[in-house]
């Protein structure tokens, strides 16, 4: 998806009102949401493009990723969602299975552990450690598994 694209996306033919509340012209709003990639395209460079831009800037500057990445963790967090990375791996289409497997795994231990920590009613802090912690294993896992997938997809 393109940045104009989400933009259109979230702004849904109400360019009036988001204009209003951004105290920008309703031009403006609509040029967010056309390309801008070359001198030919009548859209105007919004306000995604700056973070990406703010983004790349600090990467290339040699900020750590996790600082140069703030302002998506701030946004996600701010509505209520998380941010997980998507693996970078070159993997053959064999091992969607022993990830698939190791997905299911994952799955079992933090049902293991969950049902552990259930048997009393309560949950100590140590148990939410060790639920939180295959919790994100599993989601690990699954964005890997998911990536293999995808590179498995005949082109």
């Amino acid at each position: 998806m393109k940045s104009y694209e989400a933009l259109n996306r979230a702004i849904s033919r109400q360019t009036v009102e988001h204009a209003k509340r951004l105290h920008v012209s309703t031009s403006l709003v609509n040029k967010w949401q056309e390309p801008s990639t070359d001198y030919n395209d009548s859209g105007a460079y919004n306000p995604l493009d700056r973070i990406e831009t703010v983004i790349e800037t600090a990467l290339s500057l040699g900020i750590a990723p996790e600082d140069a990445l703030a302002p998506i963790h701030f946004l996600a967090e701010r509505f209520g969602q998380i941010v997980i990375p998507i693996p970078t791996i070159e993997a053959p289409a064999t091992a969607a299975s022993a990830e698939l497997l190791k997905t299911i795994k994952e799955f079992g231990d933090l049902a293991s552990e969950s049902s552990k920590a259930l048997q009393d009613g309560k949950i100590s802090w140590r148990e939410y450690d060790r639920i939180n912690r295959e919790a994100w294993e599993l989601i690990r896992q699954v964005a890997l598994f998911l990536r293999i997938v995808e590179l498995s997809v005949r082109k």
